[in-house]
């Protein structure tokens, strides 16, 4: 279908298939990319190519996400070196824990032997020693990215706090980057500019 370019009947046949498998190619998530911006489904698009990104690791993607993300003055995206770095350390996070873990083990039989050998400890294999465990620590416990969410409404409701009723801060569009703070009741908290606010769970998708 997708080849006779009958994208809608397309795009509801991918998305039954990821929502009742939970289990999308990456071809099928730059098909379904391709048509909900086809359709100016902001919102969608950008999720879908975040997590055509998360399966590939293709820097192509990160680079057509924030030009639409330019394009539509959004929040949330960026390419510096910094935060790239950060996506590769969390993306990767489990093979720096097993580095440190084994370089603490390394420094632990050094100690050892050069205990067994000359009676003595050595000062500074001990601190390395506490230096790869307690990093191993922090890499393990302390160290995960925030959660984040892309906005999927184009009228999406930002209030200052988990009710229909309080203050209205902004109405803003779909498509914007936002780290989740947490949850109460259908509010979700997030970080937005220089605050927070509030909005309603079904016009957020959290990002994997």
């Amino acid at each position: 279908m997708f080849q006779k370019k009958l994208y809608t009947q397309s795009l509801t046949i991918y998305e039954k298939i990821a929502r009742e498998e939970q289990l999308a190619s990456p071809a099928m998530l730059l098909k379904m990319a391709f048509i909900y911006e086809s359709l100016e489904d902001l919102g969608n698009a950008l999720y879908t190519l975040n997590n055509y990104y998360k399966l590939t690791s293709d820097k192509k993607v990160l680079t057509k996400m924030n030009e639409m993300a330019q394009q539509n003055n959004l929040e949330g995206y960026s390419t510096s070196d910094f935060n790239l770095f950060l996506k590769f350390f969390d993306e990767n996070r489990n093979y720096f824990v097993l580095v440190s873990l084994a370089l603490g083990v390394l420094i632990l039989s050094m100690i050892l032997k050069r205990k067994k050998k000359l009676e003595e400890r050595s000062a500074g294999l001990t601190i390395g020693l506490a230096f790869t465990l307690l990093l191993a620590t922090y890499l393990l416990n302390f160290s995960q990215l925030a959660t984040k969410g892309i906005i999927t409404s184009a009228n999406a409701y930002l209030m200052s706090g988990p009710s229909a009723g309080a203050d209205l801060i902004e109405i803003t569009g779909e498509g914007h980057k936002v780290e989740i703070v947490g949850q109460k009741d259908i509010w979700v908290e997030i970080k937005w500019k220089n605050g927070r606010a509030y909005i309603r769970e079904n016009n957020l998708k959290e990002l994997p």
